[in-house]
């Protein structure tokens, strides 16, 4: 049975299609051309063959391919230029030696992680601080491996490195 509807239903649709799309009468002759349109036509026959010489001049310029300029400067190629020439230095100049300085080694600080407070009517600050892959708590004026802990504020810590004195306060982020 849901064949014969399926049937039913598509032959329906394309009878209504080819209803709709069907003209309601025979197209009508195109109109015939006067002799005035003609006449119109045929004064226009000059202007046509300047066009068509237009056209033709315009392709032959675009068959002739102009030549690619040559770069004089390329900001994008850096080194490539010709470099000035340097003096050459003689064997008679000695370089003044520079004394041998060991620079310090640079001073790993470590990093501010919190503040906490106890809470109290006075609050007494602890600094949380990551040294290396750790974390130390620490107080006002204790040490820690060659720091010693200066103010503790609640947002701040004040750190003295004791070999140099040199005095640094990590801020929390």
């Amino acid at each position: 049975m849901h064949r014969l509807t399926s049937a039913l239903l598509l032959g329906g649709g394309v009878l209504l299609a080819s209803y709709i799309s069907a003209p309601a009468a025979p197209t009508p002759e195109p109109p015939r051309v006067s002799l005035a349109t003609m006449a119109a036509i045929d004064a226009l026959a000059p202007f046509a063959d300047d066009v068509a010489q237009e056209t033709e001049r315009l392709r032959a310029r675009l068959t002739a391919m102009p030549a690619v300029p040559v770069a004089r400067r390329n900001p994008f190629n850096f080194g490539a230029g010709r470099r000035p020439d340097r003096p050459a230095r003689t064997a008679s100049e000695p370089r003044p030696e520079a004394p041998a300085v060991e620079a310090a080694p640079a001073i790993a600080w470590p990093a501010l992680v919190a503040v906490l407070t106890d809470g109290g009517e006075t609050p007494v600050f602890t600094g949380v601080l990551g040294v290396g892959d750790g974390i130390e708590m620490v107080k006002t004026d204790a040490t820690l491996g060659g720091f010693r802990i200066g103010d503790i504020t609640s947002t701040s810590v004040e750190l003295i490195h004791v070999a140099t004195n040199t005095v640094t306060r990590l801020s929390i982020r």
